[in-house]
């Protein structure tokens, strides 16, 4: 029987009430429908409907996700389980959650992903998220001018030898270019990982619409591991944050491919 968003069952005598919360609610639903009742019975059963990803640290049973046998309530629990019940791969989330969790502040863990979900930053295949930062004409950060910001196909082969660069205004942040990215970072405890301190210490990232807020002439594109974020200020509604490391993976609208040639076109001309 389906009554509202619920479907009840009756199995070897024993009633089974499927939300519409319940991972496989709408496998149930189309096997009731094909009366396809082997895998309505294979289904319900709690005991073999749950799955598991990534080291086996996550589990899903039903309508709860557990990450090393304990039960997670919050905003990235409950879209990788609306996730799979709409057969979207889950991968990607597994692997931020996994990152996420090795993250050694509890505001973040918690706080993150809903960061992510209302500013739209998409997460990446390996489990990083992607973030905005406006810089000066020259690359460099507008709050200090000190900290190069370049993406890596810019930097001329003297530069790459003088790396790795030490830069801030009291020599804490250094860079450096690691694989095809440019990797910008400081000591974790000196970024600052208070919330209402909105404009501190650490390194700066923000979300699309918090661009118009701030100075700068270029927009460079961030990639972001979970465990490196400290904290997200509370001012201008929740959309910019502090991390420790980031890398820089190309500027915003450009091609590298047209950078690269049109930088050497500027040198070469003078």
């Amino acid at each position: 029987m389906i009554q509202g968003t619920n479907i009840v069952v009756v199995i070897n005598n024993q009633p089974h009430t499927i939300s519409k919360t319940h991972v496989a609610y709408e496998k149930v639903k189309e096997a009731i429908r094909t009366g396809d009742w082997d895998v309505v019975k294979k289904i319900i059963d709690p005991e073999k409907m749950v799955l598991n990803y990534g080291q086996g640290r996550v589990a899903i049973q039903g309508d709860k996700l557990f990450w090393d046998g304990h039960e997670m309530h919050n905003a990235l629990s409950r879209r990788m389980i609306q996730m799979v019940q709409e057969d979207f791969p889950i991968e990607p989330l597994v692997l931020f959650m996994e990152r996420l969790q090795s993250n050694p502040s509890f505001r973040a863990v918690n706080e993150l992903y809903s960061f992510l979900e209302k500013n739209s930053l998409p997460i990446t295949p390996d489990g990083c998220f992607l973030a905005y930062k406006k810089v000066r004409d020259d690359y460099m950060d507008v709050h200090s001018g000190t900290v190069s910001n370049k993406p890596a196909y810019l930097f001329t082969d003297e530069e790459k030898a003088a790396m790795p660069l030490t830069s801030g205004k009291k020599k804490e942040v250094t860079v450096l270019i690691d694989d095809v990215n440019t990797v910008v970072a400081m000591p974790r405890n000196k970024v600052n990982d208070d919330k209402n301190q909105t404009c501190s210490e650490g390194l700066h990232f923000c979300s699309k619409e918090y661009l118009n807020s701030f100075g700068g002439e270029r927009i460079v594109i961030l990639k972001i591991n979970p465990r490196d974020v400290v904290s997200i200020p509370s001012d201008y509604n929740n959309s910019k944050g502090r991390a420790c490391r980031y890398e820089i993976i190309g500027e915003l609208g450009v091609n590298p491919d047209e950078a690269f040639t049109s930088v050497v076109q500027t040198a070469a001309n003078g």
